[in-house]
């Protein structure tokens, strides 16, 4: 295992086929790198401490963030363990939809049973239970009342969401009051340690040959979801875009030189975005001023343009006032440090990278 990835035994989605005897396929596991941590954390504390563990949990974060992964994972796995209990995996718009048709055929108390009796309810994207003209209204105020149900009951929940319940639209505020009670964590793509690992353990899936340095220089070069290097990989095995041959340094440079051909945000944008969203001048941005509120927002900048931008060390740093790369370097992992628990500053750039990745 990468150092500083910790691998969660969650089963989630195999990007293997079934063998041809009809065999299941391996399933890949979670990998936390530090950007994640703190789920390790969270997925223990529900699986083997139910007692003292966080209820409710949310889990917020872009879409290939890794919510379903582990949100499903944990109804496998408790399921695995708990055979007695009663498990409910659904999601926020088939649970108004099995309400509405439950309140037409006079079946709330069955609904009620089925949801509020269950030891472990896990309800996926939050925020299509959001009230308007829909009907939907409905749904969340019984949403509320099998949160206070199930928790008086000792039963646990787990929700995902695209973000943490107080940004989403339309939310009750009665809704995201429970929800606070327990914890609610953001999810980050993998970072670098985290990228080389879960295309390590791919290639072990896929049964491909992947030399370590192979695989790192591949990490570095793609920032993305696990689906995106399940593609990148799956691309690379077939020959596709780098020809036929094996995986080695110079196919895996020519796929990564073809694939960054798309439009990148430049360093400017980067760092002009990063300025409007703390209310900064770009120019002080740039400069040797080194005032607390600038530290972070250039901080957030840099960390930006370097694993999402692919810019090297001596670009940024000649770009933010002539600094030296290992300045950059620096600034980069203080900033990984800090985002991890600071989930107001991991907001940020989560909402920066959507920006200008149109992601």
């Amino acid at each position: 295992m990468v150092d500083g990835v910790v691998d969660i035994p969650l089963p989630g989605r195999s990007f293997e086929p079934e063998g041809e005897d009809g065999s299941a396929a391996a399933a890949c596991h979670f990998l936390a790198g530090p950007e994640n941590r703190l789920i390790e954390v969270a997925v223990r504390s529900i699986i083997d401490q139910p007692d003292t563990g966080y209820n409710p949990l949310v889990l917020c974060g872009p879409s290939g963030s890794g919510k379903s992964h582990i949100a499903q994972g944990l109804a496998t796995v408790w399921r695995t363990r708990n055979r007695r209990d009663r498990v409910v995996l659904t999601t926020a718009v088939d649970f108004a939809r099995e309400l509405a048709d439950a309140i037409e055929s006079q079946a709330v108390e069955e609904f009620r049973v089925k949801h509020r009796t269950a030891n472990l309810l896990v309800v996926e994207d939050l925020g299509q239970l959001t009230s308007g003209k829909s009907g939907k209204l409905s749904a969340q105020e019984e949403f509320i009342h099998t949160l206070d149900a199930m928790l008086v009951a000792d039963g646990w929940v787990v929700v995902t969401a695209s973000a943490a319940p107080a940004e989403l639209p339309g939310l009750l505020p009665a809704l995201q009051s429970r929800l606070a009670v327990g914890l609610t964590i953001p999810l980050a793509p993998p970072g670098p340690a985290a990228r080389l690992a879960v295309l390590q353990q791919l290639a072990a899936l896929r049964k491909v040959q992947l030399p370590e340095s192979v695989a790192q220089v591949l990490a570095d070069g793609l920032a993305g979801t696990v689906p995106d290097l399940a593609g990148a990989l799956l691309h690379l095995a077939m020959g596709g875009p780098v020809g036929d041959g094996p995986i080695d340094l110079p196919s895996v440079r020519r796929y990564l030189t073809q694939r960054n051909r798309q439009q990148q945000p430049s360093l400017h944008e980067i760092a002009l975005a990063t300025a409007r969203h703390f209310s900064l001048r770009l120019a002080d941005l740039r400069s040797p001023v080194r005032r607390r509120a600038l530290v972070t927002a250039r901080g957030v900048a840099i960390y930006l343009a370097r694993h999402f931008a692919g810019a090297s060390l001596q670009e940024i740093g000649r770009y933010f006032g002539g600094r030296d790369h290992t300045t950059i370097m620096h600034s980069c992992r203080k900033m990984e440090e800090i985002a991890e628990g600071d989930p107001t500053l991991h907001t940020a750039i989560e909402k920066l990278r959507k920006e200008l990745w149109k992601s």
